[in-house]
């Protein structure tokens, strides 16, 4: 039996005997069908009692579903719990020759359909559509295919598109053109999204313009501004005029691509045009321009916008305190934070840790703890980023006490630790002596299913090298060559070190055979060691040949 989920995957089709005698009645499939709703609406798990109440043979009739759902639509867990306990029992799909019918629509199925979370209508539907053959509207599919796409599903309307082949709707209408486009759009397949919009403008439909925002999103994070211009063309040879959202995307993706000059030559452009320049515009550009660390053109920009009557937004405000932290003017950062503040803007999470970022990044970790502790006291919610940045901050000034009591902190709040969290923890607790309590940490990272960065491996045999525990660290670099994780040059010098200081040549003469093994020379602080102790080993120091 299929696991007990809403994937609806089969065929309905008739049961009954070939005998046309002993096919069920239309009042006994009638009656079966009022039997099933009444036990669907008052039961709780149908699923191990629909057989017993129905026979087989009506269970499998073509219109005993359609009857029982005409009973229960549209309200929801009960025809759920119906299509759930009907499933098991169906048999596979009928062959692609088999008869289509096509069955007049159901009231309430469309109203059922839209109250699904997305993954559940595009199993309803694929059950409803292809299997047994009740049909929703074409509006209804369009519904629920950007109700996918809001949800970031889009592999849900090509499902929702896949069912529909069957309606008599098919194969739908201009909108039902621009989902599936946006569809392939965030995929990360803008071709075939702009191949489908051709291919509807040559049978005279327009493209969509959220359909072409998408698709021009799509190109110009691939910085394929060839095919920008060519989606623009389309849009405007059938007719259309690219509104100023579409050349908002096309501004955000040259100032991604580091194409400040470009982007700025479109916003002026579209402002020579007439275009109704609003503060989102406004901010994008301001934005990329700080990116850019262009800021003596992002405040022009910013007076302009003023000057026009548009009051700066929050993330207009973050692009310039972002800018600020990044090079150090953390007392201009703070200004403009203050500012945003006056200007009736909330703090929140992501704004709070700009500043918090830019304070550890620049050593000023009490200031980014006077940060965190306002955070509480304000009820702002710390997320993962900002125990991150403060611990990685606290690491950096030294401050490893700190570090870890903001490691427990963020247990304590029921957060989970990523592994660059982990990788930190791990190289500061190395560096300050304390390497078991370090490796004890990668085993509980182990059992919450995440790996340490590879890189920490060798801060684990430093380590130990530190606290002249070489045999241990010697065991460690077995496991990285075990695991085949090539270990770092100056990993082999920790290990020659820690070895020669214990006078142990022939384990130096070991690791220096390794090192050569896996692609390294030989050093000048090993050929010191080798110049001033005996050698008695026979182990080669000649590198592999061949």
């Amino acid at each position: 039996m299929p696991p007990p989920r809403l994937r609806f995957a089969r065929h309905l089709c008739s049961a009954t005997a070939s005998d046309p005698a002993g096919a069920p009645t239309s009042s006994t499939i009638s009656n079966a069908a009022a039997l099933a709703a009444a036990a669907a609406l008052r039961t709780p798990r149908l699923e191990p009692r629909l057989l017993s109440l129905v026979p087989r043979a009506v269970l499998l009739h073509p219109d005993f579903a359609r009857l029982t759902l005409s009973c229960l639509l549209p309200a929801v867990a009960p025809s759920l719990r119906f299509l759930r306990a009907l499933s098991p029992h169906l048999p596979g799909p009928a062959p692609d020759t088999a008869p289509v019918n096509v069955s007049p629509p159901l009231p309430g199925v469309d109203k059922f359909l839209l109250r699904l979370p997305p993954h559940l209508a595009a199993d309803v539907a694929e059950l409803l559509s292809s299997y047994l053959r009740i049909h929703l509207s074409l509006r209804a599919f369009n519904v629920a295919s950007c109700s996918a796409l809001r949800a970031a599903r889009p592999d849900l309307v090509f499902r929702f598109f896949s069912a529909f082949s069957s309606s008599p709707e098919f194969p739908g209408n201009a909108t039902t053109v621009g989902c599936l486009a946006r569809a392939y759009a965030a995929e990360g397949r803008p071709l075939d999204g702009l191949g489908l919009l051709r291919d509807a403008a040559r049978r005279g439909s327009p493209p969509p313009a959220d359909a072409v925002a998408d698709l021009i999103g799509a190109f110009a994070a691939e910085g394929n501004f060839g095919k920008v211009s060519d989606t623009l063309h389309l849009m405007i040879a059938t007719g259309c005029t690219p509104d100023k959202v579409i050349y908002q995307r096309v501004i955000h993706g040259l100032f991604r691509r580091r194409m400040g000059g470009e982007a700025l030559r479109v916003f002026r452009e579209i402002k020579q045009r007439g275009y109704d320049i609003d503060g989102v515009t406004y901010t994008t550009v301001i934005h990329g321009l700080c990116e850019m660390r262009l800021i003596g053109v992002a405040q022009q920009m910013w007076d302009e916008m003023v000057g026009r009557g548009i009051a700066p937004n929050e993330y207009a405000y973050c692009s310039l305190v972002t800018y600020y932290c990044r090079v150090g003017d953390l007392d201009k950062a703070r200004k403009v934070y203050d500012e945003m503040l006056e200007k009736g803007f909330k703090q929140t999470t992501v704004s709070c840790n700009i500043l918090i970022k830019g304070f550890c990044v620049h050593g000023r970790v009490y200031d980014a703890l006077e940060v965190f502790e306002e955070m509480s006291i304000k009820g702002i919610k710390h997320d993962v980023i900002t125990y991150d940045t403060l611990i990685n901050g606290l690491f950096k000034a030294g401050k490893l006490d700190l570090a870890m009591r903001m490691y427990e902190w963020l247990l304590s709040s029921g957060l989970e630790p990523t592994s660059s969290t982990f990788g930190r923890l791990i190289c500061a607790m190395c560096e300050n002596g304390q390497v078991h309590a370090a490796v004890d940490l990668i085993k509980s990272m182990r059992t919450k299913g995440l790996e340490p960065p590879v890189w920490t491996n060798d801060h684990i045999i430093s380590g130990f090298c530190k606290i002249n525990l070489s045999d241990e660290g010697m065991a460690w670099l077995a496991g990285m060559l075990k695991d085949n994780i090539r270990p770092q040059r100056q990993t082999f010098d920790y290990l020659v070190e820690s070895l020669s200081t214990s006078g142990r040549l022939d384990d130096v003469l070991l690791v220096l055979n390794i090192m050569f093994k896996v692609g390294f020379e030989i050093g000048t602080f090993a050929c010191t060691v080798l110049a001033e102790k005996p050698c008695t080993s026979n182990v080669s120091l000649l590198p592999p040949t061949g």
